[in-house]
Formats: C-alpha cells, sequence, structure tokens
C-alpha cells in the first residue's frame, strides 16, 4: 500500500479481524469445530495451537490503525471499505466488538461502510437467533445494533430517523455508513 502514495488515491481497509469473531461459524470463511464460542476481547491461537495475543482494542490499534495512520501520514486518504460480523456470532459479543471498532475509527477520524445493511451481517433480517427484533416495514429490525451505529455522533448529526429506520441526510441514500470521508 505505500506504494501506491505517489498516486494520490485513497485506500480501504477492511475490518474482520479477528475472524473468529466475525465469522464464527461461517463455513466459507475456513471455520473451524475447534474454534470456541467467542468472547470480546479475544485470545488467538497460533497454528501450533499456542495462545496467541488477546485481540482487544489496544492490540487492534496496534495492528490495525497504526499503520493505516501511517500511511494516512503521507497523504493518503483512508475509509474502512467494509466491515461486519456474522450471525452466528453471540449478539453481545458482535456489539462489543463493534463498539470497539468504532470507537476506533472515529478516533482515527475514518469513514465506514458495512457488509451489508440487510442480511447475515447486517442490522435488518440478519437471521440472528439471540435478538429481539423490531418489526419494520415487514423487515426484522436490530434496533440494538442501530443503536450502536447511532453512538457515532457524526452518524446521529448527519442523519434523521424516519419511522425506525436510519437515512442519511442530504442526497446520500446509503443506509448506515458513517459519513467521514477517506478522500483528500
Amino acid at each position: 500500500m505505500h506504494s501506491l502514495v505517489e498516486a494520490g488515491l485513497a485506500q480501504s481497509t477492511r475490518g474482520y479481524d479477528p475472524m473468529p469473531i466475525s465469522h464464527y461459524r461461517a463455513s466459507w470463511a475456513g471455520w473451524s469445530e475447534r474454534w470456541p464460542e467467542p468472547a470480546w476481547p479475544l485470545w488467538s491461537h497460533n497454528p501450533d495451537g499456542s495462545r496467541g495475543p488477546l485481540w482487544g482494542r489496544e492490540h487492534y490499534r496496534a495492528e490495525r490503525i497504526r499503520p493505516w495512520k501511517e500511511l494516512e501520514a503521507r497523504g493518503v486518504g483512508v475509509h474502512v471499505g467494509e466491515w461486519g460480523c456474522f450471525n452466528r456470532t453471540p449478539h453481545a459479543v458482535a456489539l462489543a466488538w463493534m463498539r470497539d471498532l468504532l470507537a476506533l475509527w472515529r478516533e482515527a477520524g475514518w469513514g465506514w461502510a458495512l457488509w451489508n445493511l440487510r442480511g447475515s451481517f447486517g442490522i435488518v433480517d440478519s437471521g440472528r437467533q439471540d435478538v429481539a427484533y423490531e418489526r419494520f416495514d415487514g423487515h426484522e429490525l436490530d434496533r440494538a445494533m442501530l443503536e450502536l451505529f447511532l453512538e457515532d455522533g457524526e452518524l446521529r448529526r448527519r442523519s434523521r430517523l424516519s419511522g425506525n429506520m436510519i437515512i442519511e441526510a442530504p442526497a446520500q441514500r446509503t443506509a448506515v455508513s458513517s459519513s467521514r470521508s477517506a478522500s483528500r
């Protein structure tokens, strides 16, 4: 990514680490029966089975924020172009993990885009078994996750609630994305 600095392009990072949280029980992502039910923070495991680092806010900052901040310091815009948590991760764990990532990205000044609004990673019709859904316009809304996203003051300022759904303010119709720009 550093070789692209001279090109003047913004860069996207992703927000799926650690995978045993974001992709717990996702068959296409190499999920293993050996993965215990996740907690956040999460002890990782090395390939030899020994205990690896504790993934929490500080480890994430060091491993997934700092390298991108170094790139940003060289004039490259950064945003989190894709992130989310599969519907088999316990809801309380998903929300705790999301809260920390959102706080780190807010601290870094980065915008983000959720994969996906509606579906197994989203806030609508996710199919999570451990959520008390709210009915909205024929869909199942994960209100707790929506409220977590709205804790971002900038997102709340730039958005309004229409019924029970978030709609981005002027001209932007992409539901649930942070508005901080990655381009300079």
